[in-house]
C-alpha cells in the first residue's frame, strides 16, 4: 500500500465511515485500565492466574535473522531516516526499485546509479534489501504495474537477469561495492483489479493469476540462475478490501499457485516465500490473515513456504480512531504474533507521518502510520520498535503463553533466558509468575524489577504482598509487557 492509500478508490466514502466506526469501536475495547494498583485486591480474590510456560531450551537458534524491517520506498538514506531506524535495531529495508528509472527508453542504456545508492546506503547500515520490483515503462507495458506487452516479454527477462546479476555480489558484473540485494518481488499489491489503481502504480493482476504465473515461470528461472542464494516472491499482496466493496481480487494467489501447480515442479519451483501486507482492516490480527493464506498455500502445493511481510502498520491519529499510545502497543502486538507464526521478516510502514494528526491534510489513516512525527520527533510507536528489537532480538520463539484473559508468547532470547510478551484481551488481569523476582519492562521501554512480596504503588510490584516463591503481576488490556526472571 504504496503512501498508505489503505481504503479502495471506489466507494471511498462510506468505506471510510465504516472503517472510523470499527476503528471507534476498537479504540473503546482498547480502553486503559486507570489504576491498577486500586484493583489488584479484586482481582486476586477472583482470580491469580498462573503462567505454565514451555520447557526452556538449551542454547540459542545458531540460524537466526532477525525480522525486524522497515519500509522506506523513497531513498534509503539518513534524510529518509536510515541511520534513526538502524539506531533503532532495524536489520531489513523495503524498497522499490523502478525498471522506468533505470531504462526509461527502449533502445536506450541501463542507468543503475539511483538503485546503487540505495544499495550501497542499506549495506553500510548493515541491513537487508527486500525489493519490490515495478514501474514498467511507457514503451514496455501499458500500466507501472500491470503485465507487459507480449512483445517486451524478452525485455523483462533480459532486464531481470542483468538487475539480479548486478546486485547477487559474486564478483561477476557486480555493482561498485558489490552490494548484496537477495529476495525480490514483483509489482505492489498485485492481486488489484481496478485500472483506476493501477495507473496510480498499483498492481494489475487481480483477474489474471494465470497469467501472473505465466510471468513468474520466466523470470524465476533467470533469477535462480544468476543467484542461487536469491528469493522470488509475489509482489506483497493486499488480501483484503475485497470486490465489490474494494479493488482486491480474493481469487488471485489460489489462481497463481494453481496454475504454477501445472508447471514442472510446481509452485515452489517459481517462488521462495509468499508476502502479503497487513493492516487492521479486514482482518482483525495478521494471525488470522495469515491462517487464511496459509490454508490456500496448503491447498495449492505452497505449504511448505515461509511467510513475511514486507509491509504493515497501524496510525496514531484520532481522526481514524487510535492514538499515539494504541500505535505504540499495536507494533509490539503486531510484531509477537508474527514471530509467533515463523514470519522471515515484518517491515514496518513506515518512518515519517506525511501530515500532522487530527489536521486538514490527514486525510487517509496511513498519513499517521509513521514512527516518527512529520518533523522527526519519536512517536511513543518509535520507542517501542526500538524496545522490541532490544528485548527479542536474536529470540526464538518457544510457544503461547497459557493463562486465561492474556494474550501472550513466550521466547527464548539472545542471553538464553526465558522471556515472555503479554497483554490483557478484556480486563486487567494478575498474573502469577513463578519466579522469585522478575524484570519487567513496559512497551516503550520503562524497566522495572520486582521482588516477591514487593508492593508498589503506581509501578508494577507483586500485587499478593507475600513472600511465596512466585510473583503475581498486574496485566493490562492491551498494554503489552515483557517479563523474564531476574
Amino acid at each position: 500500500m504504496k503512501r498508505a492509500t489503505l481504503l479502495a478508490t471506489a466507494g471511498l466514502a462510506p468505506l471510510i465511515a465504516a472503517l472510523a466506526f470499527v476503528l471507534l469501536l476498537g479504540c473503546a475495547a482498547r480502553a486503559r485500565a486507570t489504576s491498577a494498583t486500586a484493583q489488584a485486591q479484586n482481582l486476586l480474590a477472583d482470580a491469580n492466574y498462573t503462567v505454565t510456560l514451555p520447557a526452556v531450551m538449551q542454547g540459542v537458534n545458531a540460524d537466526y535473522v532477525s525480522p525486524f524491517g522497515i519500509v522506506m520506498y523513497g531513498n534509503v538514506d539518513n534524510a529518509d531516516g536510515l541511520q534513526t531506524m538502524q539506531t533503532a535495531g532495524t536489520t531489513w529495508v523495503t524498497t522499490e526499485l523502478y525498471w522506468s528509472d533505470i531504462q526509461p527508453t527502449q533502445n536506450g542504456g541501463l542507468d543503475w546509479s539511483s538503485f546503487d545508492t540505495k544499495a550501497d546506503n542499506a549495506q553500510a547500515a548493515g541491513m537487508n534489501l527486500y525489493v519490490l520490483f515495478t514501474g514498467n515503462p511507457s514503451w514496455a507495458a501499458q500500466y507501472p504495474g500491470g503485465p507487459v506487452y507480449v512483445t517486451q516479454t524478452q525485455a523483462l527477462v533480459n532486464f531481470v537477469q542483468a538487475m539480479v546479476e548486478r546486485y547477487n555480489c559474486d564478483g561477476i558484473d557486480d555493482a561498485p561495492g558489490h552490494p548484496c540485494v537477495h529476495y525480490w518481488s514483483f509489482y505492489a499489491e498485485p492481486d488489484n483489479g481496478d485500472p483506476g489503481r493501477a495507473a496510480q502504480g498499483k498492481g494489475l493482476w487481480g483477474n489474471n493469476g494465470a497469467g501472473y504465473a505465466a510471468m513468474l515461470k520466466q523470470i524465476s528461472p533467470v533469477i535462480h540462475a544468476a543467484d542461487p542464494e536469491a528469493k522470488v516472491l509475489i509482489g506483497g499482496l493486499a488480501y483484503d478490501s475485497f470486490e465489490p466493496a474494494g479493488p482486491f481480487v480474493r481469487s488471485f494467489l489460489t489462481d497463481t499457485l494453481a496454475a504454477l501447480e501445472t508447471y514442472p515442479g510446481g509452485p515452489t519451483a517459481y517462488i521462495d516465500a509468499v508476502a502479503f501486507h497487513y493492516y487492521p482492516l479486514d482482518f482483525p490480527t495478521i494471525t488470522a490473515k495469515a491462517e487464511d493464506i496459509r490454508g490456500i498455500m496448503d491447498r495449492n502445493g505452497a505449504g511448505s513456504l515461509p511467510l513475511l511481510s514486507p509491509e504493515t502498520g497501524f496510525w496514531s491519529s484520532s481522526k481514524w480512531g487510535s492514538s499515539l499510545s494504541e500505535q505504540a502497543d499495536w507494533v509490539v502486538e503486531n510484531y509477537v504474533r508474527g514471530l509467533s507464526m515463523n514470519f522471515t521478516m515484518l517491515s514496518l510502514y513506515k518512518v515519517f507521518d506525511d501530515v500532522v494528526a487530527g489536521s486538514a491534510q490527514d486525510a487517509d489513516p496511513g498519513d499517521t502510520c509513521g514512527l516518527l512525527d512529520v518533523n522527526g520527533n519519536p512517536k511513543p510507536a518509535y520507542y517501542a520498535y526500538k524496545t522490541m528489537t532490544g528485548e527479542l532480538g536474536g529470540a526464538t520463539y518457544l510457544g503461547p503463553f497459557q493463562a486465561s484473559g492474556v494474550e501472550g508468547y513466550v521466547f527464548l532470547n539472545a542471553a538464553g533466558v526465558q522471556e515472555t510478551v503479554l497483554w490483557s484481551t478484556s480486563s486487567p488481569q494478575a498474573v502469577a509468575f513463578p519466579y522469585s523476582q522478575v524484570r519487567v519492562v513496559s512497551a516503550t521501554g520503562q524497566v522495572s524489577y520486582v521482588s516477591a512480596g514487593q508492593r508498589r504503588a503506581g509501578a508494577h510490584g507483586d500485587v499478593d504482598g507475600r513472600k511465596n516463591g512466585q510473583i503475581s503481576l498486574i496485566v493490562n488490556v492491551n498494554q503489552p509487557i515483557y517479563v523474564e526472571p531476574n
